[in-house]
């Protein structure tokens, strides 16, 4: 029985960033396949120039409203299953994981909560920017520190992490709000891609 329990905890240890690498990869792809659905859906939504949570309370709400949904659960367990045992749980890469795996259900929380719940929407939405921020800026940190992806994990979160800046400058516009979506599924891809094609040993730092 111990024995049994052994090697379905090395199983698990080895698929576990596989798996979560793939959670990441399917949560982008998702996400721009039922985003790029619900544009084509809406007549009056031009890329840039509309808020894109303005696509889930007109023609093409089902397929938006649905890809944040579905890609904030993928984000979360990306986080649990791929981040985590990536670069380890210890207690100082916690803030990271927090930080991306809270992204994930706020994420959730915006396409269940659309524009037409006004307040709440904002703040949901606010938060989910915010946490995906710190993430990506703690994360630097951490990928700097382990070297668990080599150069790309640190230099891509660093990019993403400075683009921040004059994005939260720039204040809450529809194009800002755009930018930062792209920079973020840009991030998400490449760590995920880099995971899966070269699944790392876990770190023990």
């Amino acid at each position: 029985m111990s024995k049994g329990i052994v090697l379905v905890s090395s199983v698990m240890r080895y698929l576990s960033p596989r798996f979560g690498a793939l959670c990441g990869i399917l949560a982008v792809v998702v996400f721009c396949v039922l985003y790029t659905m619900a544009m084509s859906l809406d007549s009056e939504y031009t890329f840039g120039e509309n808020y894109l949570s303005d696509l889930g309370v007109r023609e093409g709400a089902w397929a938006f409203n649905s890809g944040l949904v579905i890609a904030g659960v993928l984000l979360v367990l990306f986080t649990l299953y791929g981040l985590a045992p990536l670069v380890g749980r210890q207690k100082r890469n916690l803030p990271s994981l927090v930080m991306t795996a809270m992204g994930g259900a706020l994420l959730v929380a915006i396409g269940i909560f659309t524009e037409d719940c006004g307040d709440i929407h904002t703040v949901v939405s606010v938060w989910f920017f915010l946490s995906m921020w710190a993430g990506t800026i703690l994360f630097t940190e951490v990928f700097y520190r382990t070297r668990a992806l080599g150069r790309v994990g640190w230099v891509v979160s660093a990019l993403v992490a400075l683009l921040g800046i004059p994005l939260v400058a720039l204040g809450g516009t529809p194009l800002s709000e755009t930018i930062s979506v792209m920079a973020i599924l840009g991030w998400g891809f490449t760590i995920s891609v880099a995971m899966y094609a070269k699944p790392p040993v876990r770190s023990g730092q």
